[in-house]
């Protein structure tokens, strides 16, 4: 389900932006791809979330693009950033206002500037 004012962002002419089935984006998320960002089934993902696979622009010696994977029955709380080249594994838990830089293990939730381990083997329900 997509709730209003959703942005996608498709800045290159090969981007893929790939969403599972039963997923939904709360108003005000955006979502801007150069390559490839893919987002599991059954994901929650609140409002105000950026999603990018890129930096736009580049610094000497790093990949400006790179994809964005977000595992099934993953939730993404509320202004989270998810920064290019990261993986989110199956049941993860972002919570609100972190900034993910670095890969999220399965079923772990993350928190703060930049998002830690703050909890491992965690369950969540809608």
């Amino acid at each position: 389900m997509l709730y209003r004012n959703i942005g996608f962002y498709l800045d290159s002419e090969t981007a893929v932006i790939e969403i599972g089935d039963h997923t939904f984006l709360n108003r005000r998320s955006e979502v801007m791809c150069k390559r490839h960002v893919k987002i599991g089934s059954h994901c929650a993902i609140s409002w105000d979330v950026t999603i990018t696979d890129t930096d736009y622009h580049a610094i000497e010696g790093t990949e400006p693009t790179r994809p964005v994977v977000i595992g099934d029955h993953v939730w993404i709380g509320s202004r989270a950033t998810i920064l290019k080249g990261v993986t989110i594994g199956a049941g993860a838990v972002v919570a609100a206002g972190a900034v993910v830089s670095k890969d999220v293990p399965a079923r772990t939730l993350v928190a703060g500037v930049p998002a830690k381990v703050v909890r491992e083997n965690v369950s969540w329900t809608l």
